[in-house]
């Protein structure tokens, strides 16, 4: 009941902070600008992420002021909040300057590097037969590929109303489940505490958008979503979530390793932005915005289901799983593209 307090704090906060931004950016002139990615035509503030943060703060301090257990533990993980405002901080600043995405990516390697120096890092990765497995000196660059990678995913997947909120917000709660059952209070409160401020902003971003999240917003839900994991000792220690982790956030991970072998193969730059993300190749297959949402939300509700089974299943049946989960998107994004290819070919 604590954590769902405190999400409705949040939430509400959100809820209220929305409108202000939407009426701010108005009289300002700040408005997201159209482009190759984007869906939107018309002029909407993109400043929602300044809403979804605020009101995370607010809450989110509220619960160190109420509870002594949960400040002891922020203390030992007060680097992560740090890194978050960072990593916020460069998404705001190229929501108004267009920050060059070299710059972006240099500040995201060295926030990633200084939290695995301090052990905020995958150690280990459980494998059928063998149980954990030291990953030793591999730990520092997978863990800066994921962090980075996830930052990136969730950025580049924001091209639609509803679409980068609420995936965030499916992921959020299933690390947030996960983390409560193994008594991790700090990275269970975080999660549901930060969902309950993207449930508050959604209420304004749902097809028809009235206001974005921008690179503000889906920086700070990225680092979040990369972050929580890491902050999961016991697990790390089994080398479990180096498999659950990328589980829940399969279907934005797939997304930009697809984006990027596409643009490798048409010889433009990985960053270069287009119009054949998941959500523009069902677009083009003729499904609404709102179909969309169905499909992509219920595709990521059921990653998470599977994540979250590894707190029931036998660890060898559960890996079995996992497994057959990627590959069942797997086959969808290899669908996707064949019927890609044949719609372009006869258009």
């Amino acid at each position: 009941m604590k954590y769902l307090l405190f999400a409705l704090v949040s939430g509400f906060a959100s809820l209220l902070l929305q409108p202000l931004i939407i009426k701010i950016s108005r009289k300002k002139n700040w408005f997201d600008k159209p482009d190759e990615r984007k869906i939107h035509t018309t002029q909407i503030s993109r400043l929602g992420g300044i809403g979804i943060f605020v009101s995370f703060l607010i809450s989110f301090s509220a619960a160190l002021i109420f509870s002594q257990e949960l400040l002891r533990e922020f203390h030992h993980h007060f680097p992560v909040l740090i890194s978050m405002v960072i990593i916020f901080a460069i998404g705001l600043l190229d929501d108004f300057f267009n920050v060059r995405a070299l710059v972006r990516f240099v500040i995201q390697i060295a926030v990633a590097l200084v939290l695995a120096l301090l052990g905020y890092k995958f150690t280990t990765i459980w494998l059928p037969g063998l149980d954990a497995v030291n990953l030793g000196w591999l730990s520092y660059p997978i863990t800066i590929l994921w962090i980075v990678g996830v930052i990136n995913a969730i950025n580049m997947i924001d091209g639609m109303d509803g679409l980068c909120g609420g995936i965030s917000l499916i992921a959020l709660f299933s690390f947030g489940l996960i983390l409560i059952d193994r008594n991790q209070i700090l990275g269970a409160l975080t999660a549901i505490i930060l969902a309950g401020a993207i449930v508050g902003y959604l209420f304004y971003n749902f097809p028809p958008a009235k206001i974005f999240m921008g690179d503000s917003g889906s920086n700070l839900l990225g680092f979040t979503l990369a972050i929580l994991p890491l902050m999961e000792i016991e697990s790390i220690s089994k080398g479990t979530m180096v498999w659950i982790a990328p589980t829940i956030l399969l279907l934005p991970i797939f997304d930009v390793f697809a984006a990027m072998l596409r643009r490798i193969r048409q010889g433009k730059s990985i960053m270069a932005p287009d119009k054949w993300h998941i959500h523009h190749k069902l677009l083009h297959l003729g499904f609404s915005t709102r179909s969309i949402l169905a499909i992509i939300y219920s595709t990521c509700m059921v990653l998470g289901a599977v994540g979250i089974l590894e707190l029931y299943l036998n660890p060898i049946v559960h890996w079995f799983v996992l497994v057959a989960s990627w590959c069942l998107l797997f086959l969808l994004f290899i669908i996707l593209h064949y019927l890609k290819e044949k719609s372009v070919v006869s258009s």
